[in-house]
C-alpha cells in the first residue's frame, strides 16, 4: 500500500474510533458509519480496522458497549 494512502486510512479509522461506541439511544450502522468515513463499504471499514486494530469493527463494538 502507498505511504499516503496507509497515513490517510489511519486518519479514517482514528476519526471513527467514536462510532464504534454504541450511544445510549442506539448507534449508527457500521454501514453509515463507513460511508460518512469515506469507505466505499462496510467491508472496506472492517479489513482496514481489522488490519490496524487487530480486530473488526463489530466486535470492537460489543467490547466496548
Amino acid at each position: 500500500m502507498a505511504q499516503h494512502r496507509h497515513v490517510q486510512q489511519r486518519g479514517r479509522v482514528a476519526a471513527g474510533a467514536p462510532g464504534l461506541v454504541p450511544e445510549e439511544a442506539g448507534a449508527e450502522s457500521l454501514a453509515g458509519l463507513a460511508a460518512e468515513l469515506g469507505f466505499a463499504d462496510q467491508a472496506h471499514l472492517t479489513r482496514t480496522v481489522r488490519a490496524q486494530l487487530g480486530d473488526t469493527p463489530g466486535r470492537l463494538r460489543r467490547l466496548l458497549g
